[in-house]
């Protein structure tokens, strides 16, 4: 993991709000970057890789920070971000919702929908980007959990702040190949723990969609397995079984998929696995068709995988 630094101060005054504006959008994702300021304040980025994960830290002087939708439609890669407030009070609106958050708060957003931060003086946050494609959660679970206040001194909220402060002071030399791999998969279960543990509206009361979550984990290796089959271990017709699945925002169907595809990409970044085929792999998932797994996977997590295996070493 190398850590660079990006700071105002190292550029001719002429030159630094240009020089701002790209570094941030290089370092994050393309925004509207506007300063609140007659002269801007000095500005620094630190930045650094966690495997797929980027963690970056920021500070500078007011701000509005906006993502529109016209530089979503742009974008390469969709993240899952946390940005924790080290310094200053900031809104953050996204998806309907509006929060303010200080020293110790911290909120998830989605680069793949526009949103915007406002500081209200100068501030500082710690800001980590999670591709989206590496989460097992639904569009409406990441969607119902963005734009919503964090205390990051209780739950399951209170390991982020350490956990991001240990982030920035890794040593590159010990994030090596499988080392870095384990650390970005850490990282995604951390967020998926946040969505569906801490915002109410992403949990499930319904015990028959609990149910068909644990009747399809179980069976993940049966490729022949129908909507149908569950809906009868759960004792519920088939309609209703449909309809609960799309209130979780999410099909039946895809949801099979989804946690097959997920089991598959766990196997193959898992050094226990390096002598089974992955065919193999694929077909203990219930995915025995070698060519529609490898088109499916590619799909879903941008790599084949092959790719995914080698980078399980590195």
């Amino acid at each position: 993991m190398t850590i660079s630094s990006i700071d105002t101060a190292t550029v001719a005054a002429p030159d630094r709000l240009d020089f701002w504006r790209e570094a941030v959008c290089d370092q994050f994702v393309t925004l509207d970057v506007r300063p609140l300021e007659d002269v801007p304040s000095r500005g620094r980025v630190t930045a650094a890789e966690v495997g797929d994960t980027l963690v970056r830290r920021i500070e500078a002087g007011p701000h509005r920070f906006a993502r529109t939708a016209s530089l979503v439609r742009r974008a390469d890669e969709d993240y899952l971000q946390i940005a924790l407030a080290r310094q200053g009070s900031t809104l953050v609106v996204q998806d309907g919702r509006e929060a303010v958050i200080g020293p110790g708060d911290f909120v998830l957003y989605d680069s793949s929908r526009p949103f915007v931060f406002e500081t209200s003086g100068s501030f500082a946050y710690s800001v980590c980007l999670h591709p989206k494609r590496l989460l097992p959660l639904s569009s409406a679970e990441m969607e119902q959990a963005t734009a919503i206040r964090f205390d990051g001194r209780y739950g399951i909220a209170a390991t982020v702040p350490p956990f991001l402060s240990a982030l920035h002071r890794l040593d590159g030399d010990e994030l090596a190949g499988p080392v870095a791999a384990a650390m970005t998969q850490t990282v995604g279960y951390l967020i998926v723990a946040l969505v569906r543990s801490e915002a109410p509206s992403a949990r499930s009361t319904n015990l028959h969609l609990q149910r068909a979550h644990t009747f399809v984990a179980a069976h993940l290796g049966d490729a022949d397995l129908t909507p149908q089959q569950v809906a009868d271990a759960c004792a519920i017709s088939l309609s209703y079984l449909n309809r609960i699945f799309r209130a979780s925002g999410t099909t039946v169907v895809e949801h099979l998929r989804e946690q097959r595809l997920q089991r598959c990409w766990q196997a193959l970044g898992d050094p226990g696995t390096a002598a089974v085929p992955i065919g193999a792999v694929a077909a203990r998932y219930g995915l025995p068709d070698h060519a529609h797994f490898c088109r499916v996977f590619r799909a879903r997590f941008g790599m084949t995988p092959s790719a995914r295996r080698a980078q399980r070493g590195g």
